[in-house]
């Protein structure tokens, strides 16, 4: 459900403002106003955004089995860093230019430079050259003397040396570099860099203290946010502060205490208020606020489809895969985690509940559609009692294409129901009539049950509700020419309905895949005697394997689309304000109750 708020503002004596912000911050059960353009508070707002960034970075140099909270201050780990990185950053193009400058350099092998400048002393000229062997094998040597230093199937590199300028018909190379200073140079910037990230690694010891440092800046931030963005009145002598709360006005007073000089008044939200959205479920449900929040959060106005969305996509993710053994596979996989995991987050906890709520939901329809990883049911084998959807035949497949058409159906008229009841929207339960009486419609001409009147008329009633409700302009003209715009939205729902035959083919290409891993695991036993079952093994491990991920992934990315596109269309509206409690970052970071702790006396 979504908790109900209210809107408190505060006055209170100036001298009391932080005090008073303090105690709020600690109470951590308000969502504060700020005006549209809010003063940051610019140097702790850099403070943390230092301390974050450098947390960040060191975390890829921590070694998990030994971080300890050593020192108290991490100011100097955060600097120390920051003078790191520029050195690193300074190291790296310059090594990066030594092996460029190595590379180039080295066709002409190592040498002493100071032969060079004894030759040139002596009016000799000294140029270095790079040619293809065709070419070089074209050169006049008549003007000067060549010296080969490195020659390859596609490239010679000499050193020409000639009295005067000759003119070889090339462009001479720049003068390499001394091979062993470059080697020498590389060696240091290499070694120093190592250096550089051993030192990265000692300070990534400090994450504990970077952390808990990063948690109490963003509540000095936080704190310092309010302090700045806090109204005043009478010379600046009294304080104005706003916010949103879950809470009732007593209690929430009550835990803000009687310690100060201070007004307050209570209002309920006005038509035009930008509220808070706090999601507050049973720990059954929570796994779907969390499905929710990854498309988009309701408004204050829209429902909470928690519940829906977590239960719709459990069915439609088991539709998808519909495989026992795959359920019992995945099923394993949570209990282990759940043994494995001893104290897990609150975020964990949820993961894992769906987790187990997904492989339940996979066994089942694996169970009724008699899947069992690909392998066959004999006639007398008792599991076929429970075989209610068969993808092995062409009358079950049809029977399945049905039920996944019908599961649409149902589906979406859900969504239509929830605006029906939330908002009187007679348009919606026009287009129920719609879908059901087009279903009995289609049906009887299907199976040739001949025309079937009440369906027909059925119909009409639905389309005429549509065209006379969709405006409520008392214009008929205008109203009329929106509600036959409305009724195009006949296009837009059988694409709806029909996007649900997805569960079908999702659900036959993981049975098919299936089966053809089991043959062809059968087929390599077969062709090779006696060691035949190696490679048979692993083909069925493979297989699988494969198998069971790309229908996790399908039933993630389908279940989920059906659930935010398809059925969101028809009633769910989003774009909400997530609810942001201010409090202090360490203790919600900390285990501690559901959301739902937050709602009580309000929302009984």
């Amino acid at each position: 459900m979504i908790a109900k708020m209210i809107k408190v503002t505060f006055l209170g004596l100036e001298k009391e403002k932080k005090r008073f912000i303090q105690r709020l911050q600690e109470a951590g059960c308000t969502h504060l106003i700020f005006p549209s353009e809010a003063v940051e508070p610019g140097d702790v707002g850099r403070e943390l955004q230092k301390t974050s960034e450098t947390r960040k970075f060191l975390s890829r140099f921590m070694d998990r089995t030994n971080p300890s909270e050593t020192g108290s201050d991490y100011a100097a780990v955060c600097a120390r860093v920051e003078d790191l990185k520029t050195r690193e950053a300074r190291l790296q193009p310059e090594l990066a230019a030594f092996k460029k400058e190595y590379s180039r350099s080295e066709a002409w092998g190592a040498f002493d430079h100071s032969d060079l400048e004894l030759l040139r002393s002596r009016e000799l000229r000294v140029e270095f050259y790079r040619a293809s062997r065709t070419l070089f094998g074209g050169l006049d040597r008549k003007e000067a003397e060549f010296f080969v230093t490195r020659e390859t199937s596609g490239e010679v590199a000499f050193v020409s040396i000639s009295a005067g300028e000759a003119d070889l018909g090339l462009s001479p190379e720049k003068e390499p570099a001394d091979l062993a200073r470059l080697e020498a140079d590389i060696r240091a910037h290499e070694k120093e860099l190592v250096r550089i990230r051993a030192e990265y690694a000692e300070l990534a010891e400090a994450l504990p203290l970077l952390e808990r440092a990063e948690l109490d800046l963003r509540d000095d931030f936080e704190f310092n946010r309010a302090v700045l963005n806090a109204g005043t009145a009478l010379d600046e002598r009294i304080f104005i502060l706003s916010c949103w709360s879950p809470l009732g006005e007593k209690e929430l007073m009550d835990r803000i205490g009687p310690d100060f000089t201070l007004a307050h008044m209570a209002s309920e939200p006005e038509p035009g208020d930008r509220v808070p959205v706090l999601l507050s479920n049973p720990s059954a449900l929570e796994s779907g606020e969390d499905l929710v929040k990854v498309y988009s959060h309701p408004n204050y106005g829209d429902f909470d489809p928690s519940g829906y969305v977590l239960y719709c996509f459990a069915i439609f993710f088991g539709m998808i895969i519909g495989d026992a053994g795959y359920g019992l596979i995945l099923l394993i996989i949570t209990l282990f985690l759940r043994r494995k995991i001893k104290d897990p987050s609150p975020l964990a906890a949820r993961f894992l509940r769906l987790c187990l709520l997904l492989s339940i939901s996979v066994f089942f329809f694996g169970v009724i559609g008699g899947s069992y990883m690909g392998i066959p049911m004999g006639p007398e084998n008792p599991l076929r009692r429970l075989l209610l959807l068969d993808l092995s035949t062409g009358a079950g497949q049809k029977q399945v294409m049905l039920v996944s058409v019908i599961m649409g159906m149902v589906h979406i008229s859900l969504s239509l129901a929830i605006k029906l009841v939330r908002t009187r929207d007679w348009p919606s339960l026009g287009w129920i009539i719609v879908i059901w009486s087009g279903y009995f419609l289609i049906q009887g001409r299907m199976g040739q049950g001949g025309q079937n009147p009440v369906a027909f008329w059925a119909m009409i009633v639905g389309l005429l509700l549509v065209l006379l409700f969709t405006s409520n302009s008392k214009n008929p003209l205008l109203r009329i020419a929106l509600g036959l715009n409305g009724i195009l939205g006949i296009i837009q729902l059988f694409s709806d309905v029909l996007s649900y035959l997805r569960l079908f083919a999702l659900g036959l290409a993981t049975a098919y895949m299936t089966q053809t891993f089991n043959v062809l695991a059968g087929m390599a036993m077969k062709a090779i005697p006696w060691v035949g079952i190696i490679p048979a093994i692993l083909i069925l491990i493979g297989g699988h394997t494969i198998n069971l991920v790309l229908g996790v992934m399908g039933g993630v990315i389908h279940g989920l689309r059906l659930n935010f596109l398809e059925w969101y269309r028809w009633s769910f509206e989003g774009d909400g304000l997530p609810f942001k409690p201010f409090e202090h970052v360490a203790r919600a970071n900390s285990p501690r109750p559901a959301e739902g702790r937050l709602t009580n006396e309000n929302n009984q």
